[in-house]
């Protein structure tokens, strides 16, 4: 997965990331990638490493400054998810953290990675049934 487009859209602007049109794909100021989901105040931070990804949760935080309080996104201190191609099953796999049950399968990577994030991002009006 890439982790910064050749061309696309500019920082902040969402993209659909798949056809279910729930989950938005937006890259940050940082030049990271992130995953938010409608219904769910918070968001998963999306890192590339080589051939796979991770899946960060982020929460929106308060915080305080000189010039004054602002929203900013927290990071947990380790990814919930790892993605990317596994070879022994023959199609690209999610994987839950730390434990590796496997959350998410199929042939496309972003068709994965959507499924995976809708777990770790479960929809405020219709929860998923392990509870995110």
């Amino acid at each position: 997965m890439p982790t910064r487009p050749n061309t696309g859209p500019t920082p902040t602007t969402p993209c659909p990331l798949d056809s279910d049109d729930d989950l938005a794909r937006i890259l940050d100021r940082d030049g990271r990638w992130r995953l938010f989901r409608d219904n769910n105040p918070h968001g998963l931070r999306l890192d590339a490493h080589g051939s796979q990804w991770s899946l960060t949760r982020e929460h929106y935080t308060r915080a305080t400054t000189a010039s004054g309080e602002r929203w900013e996104l927290v990071g947990e201190p380790s990814p919930i998810c790892l993605g990317g191609w596994d070879t022994q099953r023959q199609e690209y796999v999610a994987r839950r953290l730390p434990a590796g049950t496997v959350i998410a399968s199929g042939d496309t990577q972003y068709g994965v990675l959507a499924r995976a994030a809708r777990r770790c991002l479960p929809n405020a009006r219709h929860p998923t049934r392990s509870g995110g």
